[in-house]
């Protein structure tokens, strides 16, 4: 419950809420485990731009059956996530946002991420001009996720990203053409990040002043590049020094990283207001606070994930096949699954324990273990009065690892 709303479900009632997933990217980089299309240049090869359009084409397509299908009503967030929605390029953006412009509230907050090698003077001066609804001068633009990594080029090549681009002369261009709410995109825990080179890009964001920053602790997944890569080097070093600068950071050298980052974000004036997640006031990431609220929303695109009332499904990561669906009037589902009450209370309390924010205990006492919440409270990770839930700040440190320890079925402990 949140500002006097009403209690419901999880993910319950109309859908206000959209995620176009743009799949493409230059580049697949070695940590990335999302469904992404490397094209290059985007543009140098003729089939390219077809896909592009097509792409378009489908997104437009899969909107209006899904907006038939649902209760949608007007979006109040926007977000056009990847991949690399920046790739597309202003006129192919342009024609993806005049897609949902008939239906946004007046107040709607949308965002597109991009990446720095795309934050031309052209693009940026689209960014800051680019009107959210016909024929108003009201909000105009639209609101930017600079993806940086590092500001250091050793550590983004050791993420395996092959852009030389330079994030804080993109982040400075973006600026300068009046991009009215700008943030940045940062990860820590990267192989090689010793303090010192955290302590560097802590000290760029603040000095650049940046509207909103998310900053994620680097999350190695199984098959990709990188994982392969770090086995590598563990398997040749044979446990000697030789692997250090190589090998995944140890564990307390991350959590010391990350409370670094924290208290020096804090200091600056930045509200931690999730786990990952900072903002000057008025600058919160209003779409996902929505989903972190467990609000209900459409995903649209090739592997985009929707989740409305109890069944949230996936779709085909192909863009290929996900635009031969659209045509043939299927819907371009890869998988479908509903979600029981345990399944969506658990979810519940994860979403709102990254964000510090309180859950009516009833809504979730069938999944919490009376003892390990008594624990947790004692232990100053969690505080319960007035019939609500909240896990302090303390708790937000840890809060993945503290659910886990809540939730009383061990069936949901995976």
């Amino acid at each position: 419950m949140h500002g006097g709303e009403t209690p419901r479900p999880p993910f319950d009632g109309p859908v206000r809420h959209v995620y176009v997933h743009v799949p493409f990217c230059r580049a697949r980089c070695d940590y990335c485990a999302f469904a992404s299309v490397a094209v290059g240049g985007g543009g140098s090869a003729t089939d390219v731009p077809r896909l592009f359009d097509a792409y378009v084409e489908g997104v437009a397509a899969e909107w209006e059956r899904e907006r038939a299908a649902h209760d949608v009503r007007r979006l109040r967030t926007l977000y056009l996530g990847g991949g690399t929605p920046s790739l597309l390029g202003p006129d192919r953006l342009e024609r993806l946002l005049t897609v949902f412009r008939p239906h946004l509230t007046p107040q709607a907050e949308v965002t597109v991420e991009v990446n720095p090698e795309d934050a031309g003077t052209e693009f940026a001066a689209w960014a800051a001009g680019a009107r959210r609804s016909p024929g108003s001068g009201a909000l105009r633009g639209v609101r930017i996720s600079l993806g940086v990594q590092s500001f250091l080029p050793e550590l983004r090549a050791a993420l395996g990203r092959t852009a030389q681009a330079d994030p804080r002369a993109a982040f400075d261009r973006l600026r300068a053409a009046g991009v009215a709410s700008i943030g940045l995109d940062l990860i820590h825990g990267i192989p090689g990040q010793t303090p010192e080179l955290l302590a560097g890009d802590i000290a760029t964001v603040l000095d650049l002043r940046p509207d909103h920053v998310s900053w994620y602790e680097l999350d190695v997944s199984e098959g990709t590049a990188l994982a392969r890569r770090l086995a590598r080097a563990e398997g040749t070093a044979g446990g000697g020094r030789r692997a250090a600068p190589v090998a995944a950071l140890a564990d307390d050298v991350r959590a010391a990283g990350y409370r670094r980052l924290v208290r020096a974000l804090s200091r600056a004036g930045y509200d931690w207001y999730e786990v990952s997640n900072f903002a000057r006031p008025g600058h919160k990431a209003r779409h996902n606070l929505a989903c972190w609220r467990a609000r209900p929303y459409l995903g649209l695109g090739p592997g985009a994930v929707s989740t409305v009332g109890a069944r949230r499904w996936t779709n085909s990561a192909d863009p290929r096949a996900w635009a031969a669906a659209l045509a043939a009037g299927r819907r371009p589902t890869r998988s479908v699954e509903e979600l029981d009450d345990a399944t969506r209370a658990r979810e519940r309390l994860l979403l709102a324990a990254r964000c510090g924010e309180p859950v009516p205990l009833e809504a979730v006492s069938a999944v919490v273990d009376p003892d390990a919440l008594a624990a947790s409270a004692g232990a100053g990770l969690v505080s319960v009065r007035g019939g609500t839930l909240r896990v302090t700040r303390k708790g937000r440190h840890v809060a993945d690892g503290l659910c886990v320890r809540l939730f009383r079925a061990p069936r949901l402990r995976g």
